[in-house]
């Protein structure tokens, strides 16, 4: 096999059970020689597999400096890289792919923690969320972001792979990754919340992403309607990135939206943020924004300290990589990196899933709460 250079599939056009089996064949290899792996599936784009014989790294480096690869950050913004010492990249299909020297193709034995979490209940979550709009109502919080787990036992013959292809199939707008290592075991996402993207051409893009109900497929995106609060919700997160280009002195941007956009099986309000890092002589925005944005308003809350230090407070679980973030780094001469929103943690025979919303002074507990459980439908709709 040869190594850190590109194997594609010929004429690969989304066969669902090939690419199943060229995830399984590749995915069974790593694991079975030790090494780290990730899939990933940009919008629109086809599917990317990442292989590393060398453990997790890291890293406090500028992203720009980074060798090509993926990174994974938790919560709390520990960052580690992953190389991309084998590549597969099914977005192009002129060359013939470098399988791995393995025989088996029927899955793989993912690397696994022992750090399962227990399912939050209802009358805990809605007591965070009242504390949490009690704190609004009486200091200089305006927004609270409480979150909680979901323990899931998962269905006989689970496939890893299949789940992987199915998200691609059926959320061809979010981002969808799979990444496996032996220092933190596996975790799957499907995700719609732009982080950071620069692409090939030099444009910086971030999005506000918030506000959410359930798509009904009855109505057009144009015509949804929106409640004041998650109006309200929408615009905070919007000023918080304004905020941050003004704290650099950046004032040549373009900004567009608020849109409703739909999300797997839900709809947000959405504004995307543009900049041209060549016009702007900006070339390492990638990494200065990322610094600044994470952990985004839209996962926390506002002001990002008090809100840091309530979340602790209240949330009795940890929140590990959920609401951390991942994605390609110098792939291709892009990176794009995304919140881990739409997540979860998979053990032997069970996941926790993870899920929040944005709370206000306005919000109601019960509607908070549903709202968290129809954001585990992501992927309970997926895998089963």
């Amino acid at each position: 096999m040869e190594r850190a250079e590109t194997a594609i599939k010929a004429g690969f056009h989304y066969d669902n059970s090939a690419l199943e089996a060229d995830l399984n064949s590749w995915a069974s290899w790593a694991t079975a020689n030790h090494h780290n792996i990730a899939a990933f599936r940009k919008p629109g784009k086809s599917p990317i597999i990442l292989v590393d014989s060398n453990p997790l790294k890291r890293v406090i480096s500028p992203i720009e400096e980074l060798s090509s690869g993926f990174i994974f950050a938790n919560y709390a913004g520990d960052l580690w890289h992953m190389q991309a010492e084998y590549l597969v990249d099914f977005n192009k299909p002129d060359h013939p792919i470098i399988p791995p020297q393995i025989n088996t193709r029927t899955g793989w034995d993912y690397y696994t923690s022992n750090t399962q979490q227990e399912t939050t209940s209802k009358e805990e979550y809605k007591a965070a969320v009242e504390k949490g709009i009690k704190s609004i109502q009486n200091s200089e919080l305006v927004k609270i972001v409480p979150s909680k787990i979901k323990l899931h036992k998962l269905p006989e013959g689970f496939s890893l792979a299949k789940a992987f292809v199915n998200l691609c199939n059926k959320y061809p707008s979010a981002f969808v990754s799979i990444i496996s290592t032996k220092e933190f075991g596996t975790w799957l996402t499907a995700t719609p919340e732009i982080l950071i993207d620069v692409d090939k051409g030099g444009i910086f893009k971030t999005m506000a992403l918030a506000g959410t109900q359930k798509y009904n497929h009855e109505i057009g995106l144009h015509e949804v309607a929106w409640v004041d609060k998650d109006i309200e919700e929408q615009a905070m997160v919007s000023r918080y990135i304004i905020n941050r280009f003004k704290e650099i002195r950046l004032r040549e941007f373009t900004e567009k939206g608020p849109m409703t956009v739909r999300a797997a099986n839900l709809t947000h309000l959405c504004t995307t943020f543009e900049v041209d890092t060549d016009a702007t002589d900006y070339h390492d925005l990638g990494g200065v924004m990322l610094n600044l944005l994470h952990p985004t308003s839209a996962v926390c809350g506002m002001p990002k300290t008090p809100a840091l230090a309530l979340i602790k407070e209240i949330e009795s679980h940890e929140r590990k990589f959920y609401t951390g973030y991942l994605g390609p780094v110098n792939v291709d001469n892009e990176t794009s990196l995304y919140v881990n929103l739409r997540c979860m943690e998979l053990f032997e025979s069970t996941t926790n899933l993870f899920a929040g919303a944005g709370v206000t002074a306005i919000s109601d507990p019960e509607k908070e709460w549903i709202e968290t459980e129809l954001k585990f439908n992501t992927l309970l709709n997926i895998i089963g």
